[in-house]
């Protein structure tokens, strides 16, 4: 199964501006008839393009951000992430909707907070983010005055890439780059000058989004817990500086099963000062809510991390998960960072490797500071 995690936002930066810049020979600055506080974004994108970057420091740098502004953007994403992301496995129509609406709230809050300078640079990053798609953003798609025959092209282009990308992104990231480069070619070939120079002016400047983290949201709170196993009652906000792994099983589910034996192996691997596993018991069934058979099953699989029952799926909703088993990892400063469903290595699709590396990704980034160790509480007034 390909990670759902890396299904969105590429952190490595895109090559689309750089393709424009070779194809255009002619740059003339293409000014916006009406300057606007509207963000330039792909509908549905969980994680949120939007929301990602503006978690950077690197974009509060760009943008200079005051020292009222920053908690005040950060206040703003605390709203939004949460339920944004709890969409993210909805029907794509619902979820469109949803995140519309939460998006919406999100640039309502952001054009209170950020000059219309900040605003339009904020704007050309986003779009230089979204590479390729970046083309099928509504309001793009009509500054460029693309014909219904360049859109059903762009289209195939990038259908044809997302449905070849899927297995070369497991098996040979470097194919995968390759495919995404010509794919960025192929579409820049279908634009004229005139579409190509517009482009390249929305975009602005260069920005390098080599360092932009995949941050999806705070990780919810461990909530209305029936029995706590090998562990007295903690908070995951009380973990912060640790790289927690959270998953979800049930004891009678076989993929489940076939994957504890790699997060044993993983709290052998890694110091327990740095990496805390956390396994999340939701049942299935009536019979799986014994709260002594899932104590026996867990001495049986060699289990000695904390265990959380979670027999009423309070955190099961709260995660709005909907699959046995799911593996998520929170980095040091407590926000989910990635996550995998199902049998990590169902189908040799080395996702036990891939999540394995994922974590020492994450214990290599630095902790937070001191000032930063108390939790805030994600907002919760989100359908769960």
């Amino acid at each position: 199964m390909q990670p759902p995690s890396q299904r969105v936002f590429r952190r490595t930066a895109s090559v689309l501006s750089l393709i424009l810049l070779v194809t255009c020979h002619e740059v003339t600055v293409a000014r916006s008839r009406s300057r606007s506080r509207s963000l330039y974004y792909v509908d549905a994108l969980i994680p949120s393009p939007v929301t990602v970057l503006l978690r950077s420091e690197s974009i509060h740098r760009e943008l200079h951000l005051t020292a009222e502004q920053t908690p005040a953007v950060e206040a703003a994403l605390d709203e939004v992430e949460l339920p944004l992301w709890r969409l993210r496995d909805r029907p794509y129509d619902e979820r469109t909707e949803q995140a519309s609406l939460l998006m919406s709230r999100l640039e309502r809050q952001l054009s209170k907070t950020l000059s219309l300078r900040q605003f339009e640079r904020f704007n050309q990053i986003l779009l230089q983010a979204q590479g390729m798609h970046t083309i099928l953003v509504p309001a793009v798609t009509e500054r460029l005055a693309l014909s219904s025959a360049q859109l059903g092209q762009i289209r195939t282009i990038l259908d044809t890439m997302n449905q070849t990308m899927v297995q070369a992104r497991q098996r040979d990231p470097a194919r995968a780059q390759q495919i995404q480069v010509q794919a960025e070619r192929d579409v820049v070939a279908l634009l004229n000058s005139r579409q190509r120079s517009t482009l390249m002016s929305m975009m602005g400047g260069g920005f390098n989004l080599s360092g932009i983290r995949n941050i999806a949201c705070r990780a919810p709170e461990l909530r209305s817990v029936t029995a706590w196993i090998h562990t007295d009652p903690l908070k995951l906000s009380e973990m912060r500086g640790q790289v927690v792994v959270v998953h979800f099983y049930t004891y009678g589910c076989d993929n489940c099963v076939a994957n504890l034996p790699h997060y044993n192996a993983w709290r052998r691997r890694f110091d327990a000062q740095q990496v805390q596993i956390v396994g999340i018991h939701t049942p299935e069934t009536e019979g799986e809510r014994d709260v002594e058979k899932v104590r026996e099953k867990a001495s049986e699989a060699g289990i000695t991390y904390p265990i959380v029952v979670d027999d009423r799926s309070e955190n099961w909703n709260a995660w709005a998960n909907g699959v046995w088993p799911s593996v998520y990892l929170i980095d040091k400063q407590g926000f989910v960072r990635h996550w995998w469903y199902g049998q990590l290595n169902a189908q040799d699709s080395q996702g036990e490797k891939w999540m394995r590396d994922k974590i020492a990704e994450l214990l290599r980034e630095p902790a937070p500071v001191a000032s930063a160790r108390v939790s805030r509480t994600p907002t919760d007034n989100a359908g769960r």
